[in-house]
């Protein structure tokens, strides 16, 4: 039975819109395809609308308050990263006009902690429920143990049932902040064959071995 993300190879097909870069395709459960890359600049605009098109249920859930808008500093930080102690990775939509950004995943390492990194996954709403954020998050946790993270450290409330079962599957610590929000510690695996053999694990190592295929 596949895992929650089927990552049944790639292919340069398409050209991501602004770059004359091609794509790594990505094929997900349901049919659903995506295409991935590491952020940059140009992605200012589309993560925008990212932000614009949440539901407040999933902003309140990814930002834990009451942002009304990213403004452009925090869209200078979430864009102009240095791919080592702050990565993110982007998805697209490659069967809707203009291919929109639907997704993204980061990490950024805690300064006192070198070898932990805080993460964070979103999808939009319209998008959630297809295997993109565990693909997200699988590709962060790639980039992460190539640069040394051994732990990703995530905030997320007590009620979001669907993050917490997928950082359970990876087997995090769980801890409580306070009467509403959890703190997960989640080991950061270099070698795919270490992953547990959960459904979230085995959604990993397909991921990593699609990598492999690319590189």
């Amino acid at each position: 039975m596949m895992g929650p993300v089927a990552a049944l190879g790639f292919a340069h097909t398409a050209f991501r819109p602004g770059t004359g870069e091609a794509p790594d395709l990505r094929h997900l459960r349901g049919g659903t395809r995506v295409a991935v890359h590491v952020v940059e600049p140009l992605d200012k605009d589309g993560l925008t609308n990212v932000f614009q098109r949440l539901s407040p249920e999933s902003r309140h859930q990814r930002f834990m308050g009451g942002i009304a808008r990213l403004t452009e500093s925090m869209l200078r930080y979430f864009t102009e990263v240095d791919h080592v102690n702050h990565e993110a990775w982007v998805a697209f939509d490659p069967d809707l006009p203009g291919w929109p950004l639907v997704g993204i995943g980061r990490y950024v390492r805690l300064e006192k902690s070198p070898d932990v990194a805080e993460v964070a996954v979103t999808v939009v709403d319209s998008h959630q429920g297809r295997g993109i954020g565990t693909l997200l998050l699988g590709l962060v946790a790639r980039s992460a143990a190539k640069n040394g993270v051994a732990t990703f450290r995530a905030y997320t409330f007590a009620t979001n049932a669907a993050m917490l079962r997928i950082l359970r599957d990876l087997g995090a610590q769980v801890g409580r902040v306070d009467s509403e929000v959890l703190c997960l510690d989640v080991p950061v695996v270099a070698d795919p064959d270490r992953l547990p053999d959960t459904p979230t694990g085995r959604a990993f190592k397909a991921i990593a071995e699609a990598n492999e295929r690319v590189t």
